[in-house]
């Protein structure tokens, strides 16, 4: 599935423009249509199958289903500091709406175990992903690359 522009990179370019554009004098009159147009804009999401709670009194005949952008969140807030390292992307690998596998780019830490770190992130990614959405992965779907290194 091809990844769409992330929206906080978009905002932040759309933010740069507009403090960089000369100030409109009817700035105060149209700042509030604006924020409320941003406010409205929707962000768009793919639907992930995902598994009711045990217990739940959900029949045979639902279904739930978690937004790609609350999956990519979730792990990302996860993942962030194990070993030092930063998640730059996750991709959820998918088939229909099923997450059948994980992408994860991360920026490690010098003279950190990479693959350990590796495998750490991976254990951590596919418990959040049971968890979330009941969908049990094996460490072969779930590819942990570095793509850059800094100094602690």
């Amino acid at each position: 599935m091809a990844n769409p522009v992330e929206p906080d990179s978009v905002l932040a370019r759309a933010a740069t423009e507009l403090r960089d554009a000369p100030q409109e004098p009817n700035w105060v009159d149209i700042s509030s249509s604006i924020i409320a147009k941003v406010r409205n804009t929707t962000r768009r999401t793919w639907p992930i199958d995902s598994a009711f709670p045990t217990g739940s009194d959900a029949g045979p005949q639902d279904s739930l289903k978690i937004s790609d952008h609350i999956v990519k969140t979730t792990l990302r807030r996860a993942l962030a500091g194990v070993h030092g390292a930063q998640p730059t992307e996750i991709d959820l690998h998918l088939d229909d709406n099923a997450c059948v596998g994980l992408f994860i780019a991360v920026i490690g830490v010098y003279g950190d175990d990479l693959q350990a770190a590796g495998d750490e992130l991976a254990s951590i990614a596919i418990d959040v992903v049971e968890d979330l959405l009941g969908a049990t992965l094996d460490r072969d779907v779930v590819e942990v690359r570095v793509d850059d290194i800094e100094e602690r």
